[in-house]
């Protein structure tokens, strides 16, 4: 996977999960930091498992079995030696600078039983909801605010990680800014601005023949509607006002029944 790949799956899962009002790229690039360095710039990120997350007997997903590094006391080291299950192999590969053992577990040992998942966003998904649970969230939240030193340290207090924190710390550091340099800053996304009303939006479509606007047609109007006021019972007639040539009618009319 490359470093945007995975950066793109995070901010989209940070944005759904935690609020993407709460969600800062220097905070993104800090986790993506800390999952560069579990997973060897995510040359080893075996079934899609982004931050080295073991899994214990309740976990219901798919799980895989591979080598793994830890640091213990000699005194929790010792048992650890002394108690290894069938399958399985421990070694003690050496002592760090603050004189802890470093073990080396492989085979099919408890230590190193890690979660395994069959696509990247599944992956994420689970990685985000893991990383927001009780356990690391202030962690992340320190992650937010671009503190990558406190950030790293609050994970080997909440049990993360057993290795050196300051030597965690610087790592995951530094391979926060290199992402910060050699990815494309985050899209701002666009919110579209409305057209003014003009009186273009009342006109009707453009006639594909002609290429012209034609105006509306003005409104028909009907004429009023007239109104006759009959006469009451008993009342006369009105008297109505004949035309000259129904009169001159009238007139002949009578000269003949003489």
């Amino acid at each position: 996977m490359s470093p945007a790949e995975v950066y793109l799956a995070l901010r989209l899962q940070l944005d759904a999960q935690l609020g993407a009002e709460q969600v800062t790229r220097a905070g993104a690039m800090v986790l993506l930091g800390q999952m560069a360095l579990e997973t060897g710039r995510f040359r080893a990120s075996m079934n899609y498992n982004l931050g080295g997350v073991k899994c214990g007997s309740n976990w219901a997903g798919c799980w895989q079995h591979f080598s793994t590094t830890e640091h213990f006391s000699p005194a929790v080291s010792a048992e650890y030696l002394a108690h290894v299950p069938e399958g399985a192999k421990v070694e003690h590969a050496g002592t760090d600078a603050k004189g802890l053992w470093i073990l080396r577990f492989s085979g099919r040992h408890p230590m190193n039983r890690f979660r395994a998942y069959e696509t990247l966003d599944v992956a994420m998904e689970s990685h985000v909801r893991f990383l927001l649970g009780k356990r690391y969230r202030a962690a992340v939240f320190l992650a937010m605010a671009g503190k990558a030193a406190d950030f790293a340290r609050a994970l080997r207090v909440a049990g993360y990680y057993t290795g050196d924190p300051d030597d965690y710390a610087r790592n995951v550091s530094s391979l926060a800014k290199e992402y910060d340099r050699s990815l494309a800053a985050d899209e701002t996304p666009s919110v579209p601005v409305p057209e003014p009303l003009t009186m273009a939006a009342s006109l009707p479509p453009v006639d594909a023949e002609n290429e012209r606007h034609e105006p509306p047609a003005p409104p028909v109007v009907p004429p009023p509607a007239m109104t006759v006021s009959l006469p009451r019972v008993g009342q006369p007639l009105p008297v109505v006002a004949l035309p000259w040539w129904m009169r001159l009618l009238r007139w002949a009319f009578r000269l003949m029944m003489r």
